[in-house]
């Protein structure tokens, strides 16, 4: 029995001698996805290295200006320290601790992670998520510096109110959008007692799903525009369209890809009777009319927008639906082509559109849309109305 007590003690040591105790930093950021529920593998996004542009990491609205290569070098730093969390008990507590800690943090977290190997940074793509650096799996996760954590923040998370409503008020504070979605993907907003944790990406989809909804209430009290507008941007290579006509508050998307087949045209209209033709242009969309609308709300003008997005290069499929949130703000932040008559709205998006406007139009009631008479624009192929 003694032998047998020696041998277990001396192996348990050999097996944590195996483990190395290192120190992280996180911009804040963090990564949950789901595993098999209610199991999630959740942690925090992190480099060993500390650098004095950390804080950007993972802020994407701090991005404007950064050339592709030097966000994809951020992001390859940033490794995905994980470990089983169980959702339905919130377990093991001291660790979503840490994680909400981490989710409410203002400025960058020092932790202390347990883990059996590092990989070299590398970047990974992460489908509905930017890149990041491969996933360590690590068998502790603890804060190691004093947080700075926002009062706003603290404040709205105390609150024992509905998730909408604690998401609309963040907005309001200027918190972004990440930010929310991290938040709510710790269980911190929501009535107390039917919180929970959630994968980020589901984070993502409620919070704008959250946000839309309560900006079409905003601008039913809104006037409508009365000209028509085009906008338009290049991001990366990708170039926005977004053609902005009188009417009710409304944003429909159309994708035109670059493929080895040639171009392919994919949609997410609102409208019942046309759904998203694909789970991955749903996502792109949802992030579209995120800006869309709040640009709207923040113009307290509503209007019937159809954004154009022309994803040239297959790389820029790697930053995931952010590309196109970032890409349709900076259209709406560009001088538009002001256009007083609806009528010559179809000709003018013609001429700056590329392809040109049968190709998005030929799978899609596009024209339909817009509310024109075909016969209004000869450039367009009569075929597509058949």
């Amino acid at each position: 029995m003694v032998v047998y007590q020696v041998f277990k003690s001396q192996s348990q040591i050999e097996s944590a001698s195996w483990k190395t105790c290192l120190t992280v930093y996180s911009p804040p950021g963090l990564f949950i996805e789901t595993a098999k529920y209610p199991i999630l593998n959740a942690g925090i996004l992190a480099t060993p290295n500390a650098s004095e542009w950390l804080s950007i990491y993972d802020h994407p609205d701090s991005w404007r200006g950064l050339e592709r290569d030097a966000i994809f070098n951020m992001r390859k730093n940033l490794l995905r320290f994980v470990l089983p969390i169980d959702s339905r008990k919130v377990e093991p507590r001291r660790i979503v601790e840490a994680l909400q800690t981490v989710a409410l943090s203002a400025s960058p977290v020092a932790l202390n992670v347990q883990v059996d190997e590092v990989s070299h940074p590398e970047l990974h793509s992460v489908g509905g998520h930017l890149p990041c650096g491969p996933l360590i799996k690590v068998s502790n996760i603890e804060i190691a510096s004093e947080p700075e954590i926002s009062k706003v923040a603290r404040r709205v998370t105390e609150m024992d109110s509905p998730a909408c409503e604690a998401i609309w008020n963040l907005l309001n504070f200027d918190y972004t959008l990440d930010q929310i979605a991290r938040l709510l993907a710790v269980g911190l907003l929501g009535p107390v007692g039917h919180r929970r944790m959630m994968p980020l990406r589901s984070a993502y989809k409620t919070t704008i799903d959250t946000i839309i909804s309560r900006c079409i209430i905003e601008l039913a009290d809104c006037s409508q525009a009365c000209e028509s507008k085009i906008y338009m941007s290049t991001l990366f290579g990708d170039s926005f369209t977004v053609l902005s006509i009188p009417g009710e508050a409304r944003v429909d998307y159309l994708r035109m890809e670059k493929r080895q087949g040639g171009l392919t045209c994919t949609s997410s209209l609102e409208d019942l009777h046309s759904p998203s033709t694909d789970t991955m242009t749903s996502v792109h969309a949802d992030n579209a009319r995120f800006s869309t609308y709040f640009t709207m709300v923040a113009e307290r003008q509503a209007s019937h927008n159809i954004i154009f997005h022309f994803s040239r290069s297959a790389r820029n499929n790697s930053l995931g639906p952010w590309i196109t949130r970032a890409g349709v703000k900076e259209a709406l932040l560009s001088t538009p082509v002001v256009m007083e008559d609806k009528g010559n709205a179809l000709a003018v998006l013609d001429s700056v559109l590329r392809p040109e406007l049968g190709r998005w139009a030929s799978n899609n009631p596009l024209l339909e849309l817009i509310e024109l008479e075909k016969a209004a624009h000869p450039l367009v192929r009569t075929e597509i109305w058949k």
